[in-house]
């Protein structure tokens, strides 16, 4: 049984999807005003890996990547070109799908602009008001977290804590801790007609709208970065909890653990990135591959050149072993192949699967014989030589 942790419950938890062998995966997308850097490509990879390992498993995916074309970086960037927000969104987002291809991922099954959403958007969140779940003050509408139960519970925080954010300080909030829906104060030079007055709808929503219409009440993953547990998570769970009227509309949360570059967190703000691109053409997409899933997904990872190359000798002999494959394989390597799987069933273990295939491409060196089958898929679930 695959086991995979859930960030809600603090725990390993059996994996059972909502419908029986398809998995619905929503993974908070990039915002598109620049390139992908080595950061996004570990999230995206992971969930490559998760998808071509439950794919073996009999289970299809459907995984749904939010694209972030309403942000302020955006409209920047836009300004700064002489440009729409259209035409900056769509320059890259054509970027981030090429990376994509560079990285050899072919599990994502669509891409949604969050722009596309806007009028189910201002539905919903008339809906709220209309429940009173939500209010308007001072221009702007929030949502009443005080009606969620078990706000915090993501980011393992109480509702003092929360409090001590100051999350979207504005004049008439209710509450500190309370989510703003829809912003009507702030400038951006581009702003949408509503019913609230002109503004954008705000961060935490433009996910729900996109996971919501496309998969409704219930979905089985929601993915991200760990620093994705606080405000926006947590924002998006208390959402859909009073859009939907379930308490538990998510199977479960998956967070994937930082990349660090010079002690800080790789980030374009901070100008410390590394791009996918640049690091395909330099070392290729298998050797990127096998450098991220040498660390488990949710450990933090610090980027070293040198640790890049330290996957080259693995690399070479999973090539040298593609040479050597056979017809059948020998008993002898069946527990290192049933080893490989088992590692992925706990908790998507990457590093001890890795263990187990250098392994038996050692024994094949050595003689023993390995079915070209077996190895194939193992190579297809790693998206080596796939």
């Amino acid at each position: 049984m695959f086991r995979l942790y859930n960030s809600f419950s603090l725990s390993k938890e059996d994996f059972v999807p909502f419908q029986k062998n398809l998995a619905r995966v929503f993974i908070c997308g990039p915002t598109v005003y620049d390139y992908m850097h080595l950061g996004h490509a570990r999230i995206f990879l992971t969930y490559d890996v998760l998808s071509r390992f439950l794919n073996d498993q009999g289970i299809k995916t459907d995984v749904l990547v939010n694209i972030t074309d309403i942000n302020q970086q955006v409209f920047r960037k836009a300004k700064e070109n002489s440009a729409t927000y259209k035409q900056v969104a769509e320059f890259y987002t054509n970027e981030f799908i090429s990376d994509l291809s560079l990285l050899g991922i072919k599990s994502v099954s669509r891409v949604a602009y969050v722009s596309d959403y806007i009028p189910f958007i201002e539905s919903e969140i008339k809906k709220l008001e209309k429940k009173e779940l939500a209010y308007r003050a001072h221009g702007n509408v929030y949502l009443d977290v005080s009606q969620v139960r078990n706000y915090g519970k993501i980011s393992q925080q109480t509702r003092d804590q929360i409090n001590m954010h100051r999350l979207d300080i504005g004049p008439g909030k209710k509450n500190p801790e309370d989510i703003m829906l829809w912003n009507c104060t702030d400038d951006f030079d581009f702003s949408w007609k509503s019913e609230f007055g002109y503004g954008i709808p705000w961060w935490h929503m433009q996910d729900t709208a996109v996971a919501f219409e496309n998969f409704g009440k219930n979905y089985d993953i929601h993915g991200g970065a760990r620093e994705l547990l606080y405000p926006h998570h947590e924002a998006h769970l208390a959402q859909y909890q009073l859009i939907t009227g379930e308490q538990f509309p998510i199977k479960t949360w998956m967070h994937v653990g930082l990349v660090m570059s010079n002690g800080d967190k790789m980030s374009k703000s901070l100008g410390n990135v590394v791009w996918v691109k640049d690091l395909v053409k330099k070392y290729g997409h298998e050797l990127i591959r096998l450098y991220l899933f040498s660390r488990h997904y949710r450990e933090d990872l610090a980027f070293s050149e040198n640790d890049v190359l330290a996957q080259k000798p693995l690399l070479e002999l999973i090539h040298l072993t593609s040479l050597c494959v056979s017809e059948y394989t020998d008993e002898s390597l069946l527990p290192a192949i049933r080893g490989f799987v088992d590692s992925l069933h706990d908790d998507l273990d990457t590093p001890a699967a890795l263990s187990h295939f250098e392994k038996i491409c050692q024994s094949v060196q050595g003689g023993t014989k390995l079915s070209e089958a077996d190895f194939n898929r193992m190579c297809l679930i790693l998206g080596i030589m796939a």
